[in-house]
């Protein structure tokens, strides 16, 4: 009587799982199709081939708080690339090729890097990760802070300095009217103009070192002790809040995407021999804009990405700057 029982006991708890789990798939089928089908058409087509030529670079500046330095800035020398890649239904794969850099007179940056990005089936809501790892930067303005520079010489190359970003982040538009995955990904359509408040949220950290000042000499009077600076970064809590909005003329559309927020950062730097820790609040941007040619068998997209991250040490104020250009189509089969 009691295995009865317990049979009884356990098809009971497993129709309340069933239940909800039909709930949870019922709430995820509405989420997937929440889009306005007015606005937004979501294409049949299994196959998608795309080539992408594209440029990515990670570059920082720094600045005197106090308005009495010239700004500084560092850039790595990274080459455009060539990306092909190959989708069939929710599966994409692709891999990228360097162009051979027409940067010589920039030195030779070591850099390796990871993007991985989905805007997901769900609503319009996207995650995205990076890690990107720079050695070797060259001073992107000597002229007034080298002296004698002239551009027929190659630009001040620092093969010490070094730089480790890595980043997680979620964003999400909250309008049934716009469709993200029609801006960024071509998966869908934007059939008429439409706008919606835009979250995203994050974590970030940040590393960057070098074995000398990165202050030039002619510099170093106006950025005093902070000119011992050699090492420092942060990790950062993420919240930007924005508005995103396209517009569209027949087949033809433009997007842009605008965050702007706050991270709350746990800091660490080197001045000299001593290490100091320190906790701040900086504000955070972020800017993407797309133009685009979208119709039933192909398509083509134009799209610009800047963020700036930012954070102080004494009278040194540091720009994280990350930037995209990029220029890609592709075809669409059954």
């Amino acid at each position: 009587m009691r295995i009865v029982y317990l049979f009884l006991f356990l098809s009971f708890v497993g129709l309340l799982n069933a239940q909800k789990m039909d709930k949870i798939n019922s709430k995820l089928d509405k989420l997937a199709s929440w889009s306005d089908t007015n606005y937004v058409y979501t294409y049949p087509h299994r196959v998608t081939i795309s080539p992408t030529f594209y440029l990515r670079t990670n570059s920082f500046s720094i600045e005197d708080n106090k308005g009495e330095g010239k700004d500084i800035v560092y850039k790595p020398n990274t080459p455009m690339k060539l990306a092909i890649s190959a989708s069939y239904k929710w599966l994409s794969l692709g891999i990228a090729f360097k162009i051979p850099s027409y940067l010589n007179d920039k030195g030779n940056t070591e850099s390796f890097s990871i993007y991985l990005g989905t805007q997901t089936h769900y609503a319009n809501w996207g995650l995205d990760f990076y890690l990107i790892k720079n050695k070797g930067y060259y001073l992107a303005n000597p002229e007034g802070l080298i002296d004698g520079w002239t551009d027929r010489q190659a630009y001040p190359f620092r093969s010490d300095l070094q730089t480790i970003n890595i980043g997680l982040s979620s964003h999400i538009v909250l309008s049934r009217k716009l469709s993200l995955k029609a801006a960024l990904n071509q998966t869908e359509k934007q059939l008429k103009s439409a706008g919606g408040f835009a979250l995203q949220t994050g974590i970030d950290f940040s590393n960057l070192q070098s074995d000398s000042t990165l202050i030039p000499i002619s510099q170093q009077q106006h950025y005093s002790s902070a000119t011992l600076f050699r090492q420092g970064g942060y990790l950062s809590i993420n919240i930007r809040p924005g508005y995103a909005y396209t517009y569209v003329y027949k087949d033809f559309y433009t997007t842009t995407f605008a965050l702007v927020g706050v991270g709350f950062q746990v800091q660490t730097y080197q001045i000299s021999e001593d290490r100091s820790w320190g906790a701040q609040i900086m504000p955070q941007f972020r800017f993407q804009q797309v133009i685009g040619y979208n119709s039933e068998n192909a398509f083509i997209k134009l799209m610009f990405v800047y963020s700036v991250y930012s954070y102080k040490v004494q009278r040194l104020k540091l720009n994280n700057n990350f930037m995209l250009i990029s220029l890609g189509g592709g075809l669409r089969f059954n």
